[in-house]
């Protein structure tokens, strides 16, 4: 799953045509492991509108950090894990509608998205202060399917603000959905100022609505594997109005060993990298934390299972990116999803 270590694919916003442009507010910080960068167009240009706006939106994103950060020995998720019980363990509101997006991800998906992985993670080091990243050799067999015991969404059971564990070793993480979470509540803020026209990014997911500052279309783009490294890499843009949009990928980290090469994403159901061929993931639906769960789910499904799912599910787009051989790429994307070449 994505963790504050890996690297997924940048998305750059831009506008693709000229004309009359109106005053843009930027707001930018730092949150859960990554960074912030927000984008209002608006006729007010006092200081303090802009001042009391990014204190507002550092006051809720220090809230759901409280929440849901393994980083933070004294969070309320860190405290669940902490909590070798299987009594009912008292959760947020916020937290509780997280898990249940997450539990509904991880049935949909047949288990490639499950938040209990925790042991999984540590094992192939990216668990929280971990700096990531395995030597040159794979764990061994039994030291994966030990680390599974401990694992299950199913072992996870939540009614209303309680979640209970069957197994009092479970640890959850959240990393892979709390971002999207927290594009669609800073959205939610906005929208309660009557901001009509905005762009939310958390560390690479995004969401849109109205126009930018050129009163075009929000364009948000998507990085061509082929020429990652390079500073000409952009290849499509996807328009986005009232919609959102999450990307994960593994062309910039991953394993290589015996010629082989593994993504950084771990397969939760087999306890090894994800090896699917899928270098990215791009998905469009009109919650931030649904596409941010279903691309990292996406990439572990495989080609067919993930295109499948799309297909079946309402509002919810994707683009994929495949990867032939070393060098070669081709692309896929679901009956509905508007992207441009550019």
């Amino acid at each position: 799953m994505k963790n504050n270590i890996i690297i997924t694919i940048a998305v750059i916003t831009f506008s693709i045509s000229c004309g009359e442009t109106n005053h843009q507010i930027e707001l930018s910080g730092f949150t859960m492991g990554t960074t912030y960068n927000i984008k209002i167009i608006s006729n007010n240009i006092d200081n303090n509108y802009k001042k009391d706006l990014n204190s507002q939106i550092d006051s809720i994103l220090n809230s759901i950090n409280q929440q849901m950060s393994t980083y933070l020995y004294n969070s309320e998720i860190s405290t669940f894990n902490n909590t070798e019980s299987i009594d009912p363990f008292y959760i947020s509101d916020e937290f509780s509608y997280v898990v249940k997006r997450a539990l509904h991800w991880a049935t949909k998906t047949e288990g490639a998205f499950d938040i209990t992985l925790v042991p999984l993670l540590y094992l192939w080091g990216f668990g929280p202060g971990q700096k990531g990243g395995l030597k040159d050799i794979f764990p061994d067999e039994a030291t994966i399917l030990k680390r599974k015991t401990h694992m299950g969404y199913d072992k996870l059971i939540i009614n209303k603000n309680y979640l209970r564990k069957t197994d009092p070793y479970i640890k959850i993480d959240l990393n892979a959905i709390a971002k999207g979470f927290g594009v669609d509540v800073i959205c939610s803020f906005l929208n309660s100022k009557s901001i009509k026209n905005y762009m939310v990014e958390i560390g690479g997911e995004v969401r849109c609505l109205g126009f930018n500052q050129k009163k075009k279309s929000w364009m948000i783009a998507i990085e061509n594997p082929e020429n990652s490294n390079s500073n000409n890499n952009i290849r499509w843009a996807v328009p986005l109005n009232n919609m959102s949009m999450a990307t994960s990928g593994d062309y910039r980290n991953y394993y290589e060993i015996d010629n082989e090469r593994y993504s950084h994403e771990i397969d939760p159901r087999s306890g090894y990298p994800a090896q699917t061929k899928i270098a990215s993931a791009t998905v469009v639906a009109s919650s931030c934390i649904d596409a941010d769960a279903l691309a990292t789910a996406l990439i572990i499904m495989g080609i067919d299972k993930a295109m499948q799912l799309i297909e079946k599910t309402s509002n919810v787009e994707a683009f994929l990116i495949i990867r032939k051989d070393k060098e070669g790429y081709e692309t896929i994307k679901s009956s509905g999803m508007k992207i441009e070449a550019i």
